[in-house]
């Protein structure tokens, strides 16, 4: 089995109902071991978007990361998202954060996803369930990339647990 680490956020039509609705679908196709605190925080645009609620979810599979690619993706067309512009508002966004700490670049898939160093709202979820990640391009651990964040995007937590089935 490898483990998978997923990054999911949202913004739209009730974030935390989203989030869970996400989670469920997760949980028909991986085996789910931990789900984080949920922490919201703004826009990367810093315009006039809802705040954004994240969360990271690691999970153990027998799949492929093409396989967990399309997987996601299905999902979150199934669950209405729908992209207008880069960075938009979104019903339900997930990304594959890590996939057995191996470096895979694809035309369509670059694990570990290459935003994460500057995101406090990935690595902060992230360390979560994972705080002993190290970065296996970067070797830093999840602390190490959080105490390098040049901005937090006003990231807090919003709720200590989040329920998964």
């Amino acid at each position: 089995m490898s483990e998978v680490i997923f990054g999911l956020g949202s913004n739209l039509n009730n974030p935390v109902m989203q989030l869970q609705t996400a989670v469920d679908n997760l949980g028909r196709y991986f085996a789910l071991q931990r789900v984080s605190k949920i922490y919201k925080s703004q826009s990367l645009l810093k315009d006039n978007q809802e705040d954004y609620y994240n969360i990271a979810v690691l999970a153990e599979t027998d799949k492929s990361s093409q396989e967990i690619l399309f997987i996601t993706q299905s999902i979150e067309k199934d669950m209405g998202r729908v992209k207008l512009k880069k960075w938009g508002e979104r019903v339900i966004d997930i990304d594959i954060i890590d996939y057995n700490r191996e470096i895979i670049k694809q035309d369509n898939l670059e694990i570990p996803h290459n935003q994460m160093i500057y995101r406090s709202f990935v690595l902060k979820p992230l360390k979560d369930v994972m705080p002993e990640y190290i970065h296996p391009v970067l070797n830093l651990s999840v602390q190490d990339m959080i105490n390098s964040l040049e901005d937090d995007y006003n990231i807090t937590i919003c709720q200590n647990k989040f329920v998964f089935l």
